[in-house]
């Protein structure tokens, strides 16, 4: 047989210039583009991650609950991560002191640089309450505090013959009741002995609400109270006291007052 002599068939693909410059070179480029962001994320994301270690800047929170809070923020900081007290709560189980939870929870995955919210334990919420008297305020503060208990605004002083100046003569709730510790505990602190006689302040030139708090806090009493025309003084002064300025009066004696008006 003889050998037939054929040419290869040739195959073109024949479009306008213009189609070609303005619709298929740009999608050539679209699918480049897209093709390229597409390569980077999965090289990024998928295989460098296995080469150089999964995810560096992530890593696995550390359980730290039943820990001494400073012993647990060290371990944080030791891996990079922060903390804060999100709250104190009372827990029977958990000393004082010590964190009762975490979040994110443990085993959770988190970058470098995260803060991990703690409640920290209050301890059990029930304790008695220690005995103060005859301790000195700042001392009694400092051992309600240990104790876990807060002082009340409401700190009444109160004359006593037995207990020292500045010291605790009682607490409310009293010493040995067991009670909670978000309780406030009221002081009475001794102004010592009752005196029997007080120092008479000198109130005049004062208006009257002033006058009578300096006889009240002196351990006196406001006696009756007069008015005189005078046109010279400003309505309401104190012209006049029963008791002259510095003398020495019996305690709780009354001060009678002569205030200015104008008629």
């Amino acid at each position: 047989m003889k050998p037939t002599n054929k040419s290869a068939k040739c195959y073109t693909i024949s479009m306008p210039v213009r189609t070609f410059w303005r619709v298929f070179l740009p999608l050539c480029f679209f699918l480049f583009a897209v093709g390229s962001l597409v390569g980077f994320f999965v090289v990024d994301r998928k295989v460098m991650p296995k080469i150089v270690g999964v995810h560096r800047d992530v890593l696995p929170t550390p359980d730290v609950r039943g820990m001494e809070y400073e012993a647990a923020r060290n371990k944080f900081y030791g891996v990079g991560l922060l903390t804060e007290v999100r709250a104190r709560e009372f827990d029977d189980s958990v000393p004082e002191g010590n964190v009762l939870s975490q979040f994110p929870d443990p085993g959770e995955s988190v970058k470098k640089g995260r803060k991990i919210a703690l409640t920290v334990s209050r301890g059990p919420e029930a304790a008695q309450v220690p005995a103060l008297r005859g301790i000195n305020e700042r001392q009694a503060r400092l051992d309600l505090r240990k104790g876990g208990f807060s002082v009340s605004a409401n700190v009444r002083k109160d004359f006593s013959g037995s207990v020292p100046v500045d010291a605790v003569i009682e607490t409310f709730p009293p010493a040995g009741t067991i009670t909670s510790r978000a309780m406030e505990v009221d002081l009475i602190i001794s102004r010592g002995p009752r005196p029997t006689h007080a120092v008479m302040p000198n109130v005049i030139g004062d208006i009257l609400s002033e006058a009578k708090k300096k006889v009240v806090d002196a351990g006196l009493k406001v006696g009756a109270v007069t008015y005189q025309n005078n046109a010279t003084l400003l309505p309401g002064t104190v012209m006049s006291q029963s008791a002259s300025p510095g003398a020495n009066v019996p305690l709780e004696s009354s001060v009678d007052l002569v205030i200015s008006a104008i008629k």
